[in-house]
């Protein structure tokens, strides 16, 4: 009796130590990756100033937000077209270096330092989701590649750009709308009120909407459209409270809005020598005396936008990977067919491409070429080298991956069939 205690004693003692013995070495190369994420962004935020005109705007809101409160900046500064979120980031950043005896300076580790915390949240995100949802192997090599991709590092801890807290947020989004739409709503309307790029998967949420009321199911709806007005309205009552809801209207969603009328703002698209026109003609020329090049763009994106409802509304079963596969879509379609594009439109693509891989191993080799040509197209701009013969190999590559990934989801929908 005493024998047969004292072996299952042992047996549940090796079945214990096995355990922990498997989870430290799970735990350890996600520990080396954060360590060597954060090194790789400080050396290489340290080496290179980045885009120091970006920088310097922000450290302006940074002081303008200390200065007169996030109620009042927007009508005290007229120039700033951020959204809330970022300065009210930036604000609690400032409360931190103030702390610490330091002052934010642009081109310097004291304002890159917020961009470099944000990367590696987005990585400790990413690390926690996909526990349950990747397969082992390809989860640690993904993992590998967003805590070392050269495009988050180049446009965060080097540019100085905070597109990661816009992208992961839209991603969230998506993640969440099958199963938690209420938090899918939530973190939409964050995203809104982060950047309004955000506004390229509203497609994704309607035709979900849509094939909901096809399927007689209201209760997912009222979920998502209560999620997605609660920040929108606190938002709204805060600025309006202070007397400046027209003012970050104004400023944070309108005032950007047609500034630049260049085809392509250095975005290597259709519209950098493709189509036939230079990078810096103007999208207010007409075609045959009739439709401005601006409204080409923006009909072909529509076109995109009806494209993926196809893909949503007629695949029979609709999955996360299926939700992440239309964002991964209509996100690189804005950055490759409308114009007026910057460079940087492209990250919020790539985050959601991914998360794609992360679920389907098909997706990876895609995800490893637009890492490479993106991170091209943000250095050469950044660096101020970028010219035309290499530019146009990538914009021809970039073509290539959109006509895949077109491909990718007509065919994934006729396989079901």
């Amino acid at each position: 009796m005493n024998k047969r205690v004292t072996l299952s004693a042992t047996g549940e003692y090796n079945r214990s130590r096995t355990m922990r013995h498997r989870q430290l070495s799970g735990i350890i190369p996600i520990i080396v990756l954060f360590i060597a994420g954060i090194v790789v962004r400080i050396w290489m935020g340290g080496r290179y100033p980045g885009f120091i005109d970006d920088q310097r705007l922000f450290v302006q809101w940074m002081s303008d937000v200390g200065n007169y409160g996030l109620g009042n900046v927007y009508m005290n500064n007229g120039g700033i077209n951020y959204p809330p979120i970022f300065l009210l980031i930036m604000e609690g950043y400032a409360h931190l270096l103030r702390l610490l005896g330091l002052q934010a300076v642009a081109g310097t580790l004291t304002y890159k330092s917020l961009l470099i915390l944000l990367d590696m949240l987005a990585f400790l995100v990413v690390t926690l989701w996909s526990r349950q949802a990747a397969n082992p192997r390809t989860r640690l090599l993904l993992l590998a590649w967003f805590a070392l991709n050269p495009v988050l590092i180049v446009n965060g801890a080097v540019w100085g750009q905070v597109d990661v807290l816009n992208g992961m947020l839209m991603a969230g989004s998506l993640l969440l709308l099958l199963s938690l739409p209420l938090g899918a709503g939530i973190l939409f309307a964050l995203a809104l009120l982060t950047k309004l790029q955000a506004i390229v998967i509203a497609p994704v949420l309607g035709w979900y909407v849509l094939r909901c009321l096809l399927e007689r199911r209201i209760r997912p709806i009222l979920y998502l459209l209560g999620g997605v007005l609660l920040p929108l309205l606190v938002a709204g009552l805060y600025f309006a409270g202070h007397g400046g809801l027209n003012s970050m209207i104004r400023g944070a969603y309108l005032s950007a809005v047609g500034m630049y009328t260049q085809v392509t703002l250095n975005a290597l698209n259709i519209w950098y020598y493709l189509v036939g026109v230079a990078p810096d003609t103007n999208d207010t020329i007409r075609l045959f005396g009739i439709i401005s090049l601006r409204h080409i763009g923006l009909l072909l994106l529509v076109i995109a936008v009806l494209y993926s409802g196809w893909y949503m509304l007629r695949i029979r079963k609709l999955d996360t990977s299926v939700v992440l596969k239309a964002g991964v879509w209509l996100c690189f379609a804005f950055f490759m067919l409308p114009t007026e594009i910057h460079e940087r439109y492209s990250v919020p693509a790539l985050i959601l491409l991914l998360f794609v891989a992360m679920l389907d191993s098909r997706w990876i080799a895609l995800a490893l070429l637009l890492s490479l040509t993106i991170t091209y197209n943000l250095w050469s701009v950044m660096m101020s080298t970028l010219s035309p013969a290499p530019g146009i190999a990538v914009a021809v590559l970039h073509v290539l991956a959109f006509g895949w990934i077109g491909w990718r989801l007509w065919w994934e929908k006729a396989r079901v069939e």
